[in-house]
């Protein structure tokens, strides 16, 4: 474990060093962190403002019958002096108002006050269609800036620094977009088949196959979703070929280590739970010092905000840059023959891993 750790710490280091060289390599995982709080406030928004528009349906619909009411209350004399009347012909109770009231101020109903009746009422299909395109948006736009990271750590590694332009790589991706989406429902449907697979196993020995097969299932298809990204942008093939590309690679064992051997997404995880435990804990003595009105208290938010942007945008490149790398040593072996493969050198950061 510590092993995976230095080489994942060596990596990140020359993965850093690499993005210095040419700061545009660093420029997609910054639109990523951006693009992230954008349409979380815009999906915020979208269900603040459904909503709002439910609550507002319930409160317009309880200030008529409050109105009714209010309308009522002069009648309410006449209506006294027929009760000797009314007692005499019985209560006129029909069972179909009484359901009526009920229904109105019952669990989701209009004059619900306890919120739920909003919510049903805000979850319209028209609704479900805008956070469902919301969401696919936003996953499609994080794959095209990783596809774009991709392409222009590429163009560093084979042709050299400051050699990717970052015009021609989102072309590529564009062109790219259908593998992409492919790939994408492809993931999905793979990770809800291992979903499917660990919440119906059962006990003993065939809960323990299953489990040991959802498993293949999520790591295989983690490896082969990341070298298929890479053939899709890189070599501009189609999603099928993509795919038999990086089975072909498996296959071929052109890659000499596993992903599991450079613990590179565990750092990543530690540094931003570290960054954002610190900006919990400086907030927190703020609050126990009253310190809200001293104008470093802002001086030190904004310094952290800018902190979690850059080592999320870090750890999103440097996760592109990592797969990327091995692909392109992938592809270069596949060019060698097994003897030359072993006095082969990979790209700088794998080198640097490897040392």
């Amino acid at each position: 474990m510590f092993e995976s750790f230095g080489r994942g710490l060596k990596l990140i280091l020359a993965s850093i060093k690499m993005g210095f060289q040419d700061k545009r390599l660093l420029l997609p995982g910054i639109l990523t962190v951006f693009s992230n709080f954008f349409f979380a406030i815009l999906l915020f928004l979208e269900g603040k403002s459904r909503l709002g528009a439910a609550e507002h349906t319930g409160a317009a619909s309880l200030q008529g019958a409050a109105h009714g009411i209010a309308g009522a209350a002069p009648h309410a004399l006449t209506a006294a002096k027929h009760g000797l009347q009314a007692a005499k012909h019985g209560l006129d109770f029909k069972p179909e108002a009484i359901q009526q009231i009920i229904g109105q101020t019952a669990l989701n109903g209009p004059w619900d006050q306890s919120g739920m009746g909003a919510l049903q009422q805000a979850a319209t299909p028209d609704a479900i269609l805008a956070v469902v395109a919301i969401l696919v948006v936003w996953w499609l736009t994080n794959r095209f800036l990783e596809g774009v990271t991709t392409a222009l750590v590429y163009s560093h590694l084979t042709e050299g620094a400051g050699s990717g332009k970052f015009s021609t790589a989102c072309a590529a991706v564009f062109t790219s977009l259908p593998a992409i989406v492919a790939l994408g429902f492809t993931t999905l449907i793979a990770k809800r088949v291992a979903r499917f697979m660990r919440d119906k196993r059962g006990s003993g020995i065939f809960g323990m196959g299953v489990n040991f097969l959802a498993s293949i299932v999520e790591v295989f298809w983690t490896l082969a979703g990341h070298l298929i990204l890479p053939a899709i942008v890189i070599e501009g093939t189609s999603f099928w070929g993509a795919l038999k590309r990086a089975d072909r690679i498996a296959q071929g064992n052109l890659i000499a280590i596993g992903v599991g051997e450079i613990g590179i997404d565990t750092i990543n995880r530690v540094v931003l739970l570290l960054v954002c435990l610190a900006g919990i804990s400086g907030f927190s003595y703020a609050y126990m010092q009253h310190a809200f009105t001293n104008p470093m208290f802002y001086v030190c938010g904004v310094a952290w905000a800018a902190t979690v942007i850059v080592v999320t945008a870090m750890s999103i490149y440097i996760r592109a840059a990592f797969f990327t790398c091995l692909y392109v040593w992938a592809i270069e072996a596949e060019a060698l023959s097994e003897a030359e493969r072993v006095n082969h050198r990979p790209p700088a950061p794998l080198a640097a891993a490897l040392a």
